[in-house]
C-alpha cells in the first residue's frame, strides 16, 4: 500500500510539472536542413517532398538538375503558432509560417502541415533568386511563386496551377485589384486594404492566364522582353497579347469563371539522402530564440529575449550550443565584454564553430565605426579580419563571413580591386536573396563601370514587392548610374494575415 502511494504521489508530481520540450531533430538532405521537435518520419517526409518540390522547379524553369546549391536553406518546423511567436514576437494568428533574409541568417519557420503551401511558396521566391535573377515585374514575382505553392507531389508526376481555397475566395467574393496597377505598382506601394487583398489572387489569375496554353507562355516570354527593353508595362503587355486593358480584365474575369485547368507533368525524381541526427538538448529550450535574436526586434523584445537567453542558458553552463546563443545575444543586446568571454569559451570548446567567429568580427566592426582614432580604428579592423580569415578556412563558402570581408574593404585604398569582386561574386553565388549582399555587390560592380552587370543585381531587389527599403536602395543606385533623379521612397504597408509574402 505504501509503494502504490508512492507511485500516486510521483506520477501526481509528473503532472504537475510543465510539459518539456523534445528533442529536436536535424535532417540534412541535399539543399535543405530541417529541424524539428517532432517525429523523425514525419521530418524525413518533409525533406522528401520540399527535394521533390525543388526537381520540379528546375523541371518546369529549365534549370540544370546538378546546378549546385551553395548554401542550404535551414528551415524551423513546430507544432503550434506558439513555435511562430517563439522566433517572431508578435505574428499574426492567421500566419502558418514566415521567411526572413537577414545578413546573419537566411530561413523559415512554419507549422508542421499548416504551413507547408507556405514554404513552398517561400521557397519559391528563394529558388528564383538563386536561379533566375530575372528582373520580373513585382507581380510576376508573386504570381509564379503562388502558382508553384500548390503544387500537387505524386511518386511519377506532378500537377500545377491549382488554385489555393483562400485566393479563389477572393477572386470570387471581392473587388479586384485593377490590372493597370497590378501592372504598374509594386505591393508597397498600395494604401488600399481592399485592393492589397487582392494582389496576390490577381497576380496568380494572370501568371495562371499566360501559362494556360504554348501560345500565351510566349505572349509572356514578349512581355518580359518588351519590359526589359524599357516599355512601360501597360503598353508592353498590350503589344504583347493584343488586348487593351479592359479587354485582357475580361478575358481574366472570363477565365476565372470557367473552369481553371491544372496541367500534370510526368517526372522521374532522382534519389533523396536525408541523414537524422540529434540536437543537443539544450535545443529544446534554446533553438527557437536563437533565431529570435537575428531578427529585428524592438527595444522591449530585445530586453525580455536578453533576460530568456540568460536564465534558459544558465541550464547548460558547458554546451557550446546553449553558449553560442547566450554569447550572441550578450554581445548584442547585453554586455559584450561577457559575449566576447562566452564566444571565446564557445571555440575552446568547439573550435570549427563559425559562427561565434563571425560574431566577433561584427563587433570589432562595430568598434571600428565607432572609433575616433584612425590608428585603433585600422587594428580593429585587422582584429575583425583575423577572426574571418578563421571562419573562411571553416568554411570558404559561407555567404555571412564573405559579405563581412567584403564590408570590411569598403572605403579602404583600392577598394574595389580584383579580389574584393571576386569576394562580392562569391557572396553573391551563396546569397543572391540577401539584399545587402545584392547593394554591396550592385555598388561595388558601378564603381567598376560594369553597369549592365549592376543593373541585373539590383533590378531583382527593385521590384520585389516586399523589399522595402532596400528595394528603395536598390532603384536609387539604379537611377544614379544612370544619370537619373532618385525615385520617391515607398511605404511598406502591412501584409494581410493570410498571405504568404
Amino acid at each position: 500500500m505504501i509503494r502504490f502511494i508512492l507511485l500516486i504521489v510521483a506520477a501526481t508530481s509528473l503532472l504537475a510539472q510543465p510539459a518539456r520540450a523534445q528533442t529536436w531533430l536535424k535532417a540534412e538532405s541535399e539543399h535543405f536542413i530541417a529541424y524539428s521537435d517532432g517525429g523523425e518520419g514525419a521530418l524525413r517526409a518533409f525533406v522528401t517532398k520540399l527535394e521533390r518540390f525543388d526537381q520540379i522547379l528546375r523541371l518546369r524553369f529549365g534549370i540544370p538538375a546538378d546546378r549546385p546549391t551553395l548554401r542550404k536553406l535551414p528551415i524551423y518546423l513546430v507544432s503550434r503558432h506558439d513555435g511562430l511567436e517563439a522566433v517572431a514576437p508578435g505574428i499574426g494568428r492567421g500566419v502558418a509560417g514566415f521567411y526572413t533574409t537577414n545578413e546573419e541568417d537566411i530561413f523559415a519557420v512554419a507549422i508542421r502541415n499548416d504551413g507547408d503551401q507556405t514554404i513552398l511558396h517561400e521557397y519559391a521566391h528563394h529558388f528564383f533568386f538563386q536561379h533566375l535573377n530575372a528582373p520580373y515585374p513585382g507581380w510576376l514575382t508573386e504570381g509564379l511563386a503562388e502558382y508553384v505553392m500548390t503544387a500537387r507531389i505524386r511518386d511519377d508526376e506532378f500537377i500545377l496551377g491549382e488554385a489555393n481555397e483562400a485566393r479563389a475566395s477572393w477572386i470570387n467574393n471581392a473587388d479586384w485589384l485593377p490590372i493597370e496597377t497590378l501592372l504598374t505598382k509594386r505591393f508597397g506601394q498600395l494604401d488600399s486594404g481592399r485592393f492589397q487583398a487582392t494582389y496576390y489572387p490577381v497576380a496568380w489569375l494572370l501568371t495562371h492566364w499566360f501559362f494556360a496554353t504554348p501560345e500565351r507562355s510566349q505572349q509572356l516570354d514578349a512581355y518580359l522582353r518588351l519590359v526589359a527593353s524599357g516599355v512601360g508595362p501597360a503598353e508592353a503587355i498590350t503589344q504583347a497579347t493584343g488586348l487593351t486593358l479592359p479587354q485582357l480584365t475580361q478575358a481574366l474575369t472570363s477565365y476565372a469563371r470557367g473552369s481553371i485547368y491544372s496541367q500534370t507533368f510526368p517526372i522521374a525524381y532522382r534519389p533523396i539522402e536525408i541523414t537524422v541526427t540529434r540536437m543537443p538538448e539544450s535545443a529544446r529550450d534554446l533553438i527557437l530564440i536563437g533565431q529570435r535574436i537575428k531578427r529585428p526586434l524592438t527595444a522591449e523584445q530585445r530586453t525580455e529575449a536578453l533576460e530568456d537567453v540568460r536564465r534558459l542558458a544558465a541550464r547548460w553552463p558547458n554546451d557550446p550550443f546553449a553558449l553560442l546563443v547566450l554569447g550572441h545575444a550578450e554581445l548584442h543586446m547585453g554586455d559584450a565584454a561577457v559575449g566576447e568571454t562566452t564566444l571565446l569559451r564557445v571555440l575552446e570548446l568547439a573550435p570549427e564553430t563559425d559562427e561565434a567567429l563571425q560574431y566577433l568580427a561584427t563587433q570589432r566592426v562595430r568598434q571600428a565605426e565607432e572609433a575616433e582614432d584612425a590608428d585603433q580604428k585600422r587594428s580593429l579592423l585587422g582584429q575583425a579580419r583575423g577572426f574571418l580569415s578563421r571562419a573562411y578556412r571553416i568554411d570558404p563558402d559561407d555567404y555571412f563571413t564573405l559579405l563581412l570581408i567584403a564590408e570590411t574593404r569598403e572605403g579602404q585604398a583600392g577598394y574595389p580591386n580584383e579580389n574584393d569582386m571576386l569576394t562580392w561574386e562569391a557572396a553573391f553565388d551563396g546569397a543572391p536573396q540577401l539584399p545587402a549582399v545584392r547593394l554591396g555587390y550592385g555598388r561595388a560592380l558601378i564603381a567598376t563601370g560594369r553597369l549592365p552587370e549592376a543593373f541585373a543585381v539590383l533590378t531583382p531587389l527593385a521590384n520585389s514587392p516586399h523589399g522595402g527599403d532596400a528595394a528603395d536602395a536598390a532603384r536609387t543606385l539604379i537611377a544614379e548610374a544612370r544619370g537619373e533623379a532618385p525615385p520617391p521612397a515607398e511605404a511598406a504597408p502591412e501584409e494581410p494575415a493570410d498571405q504568404a509574402g
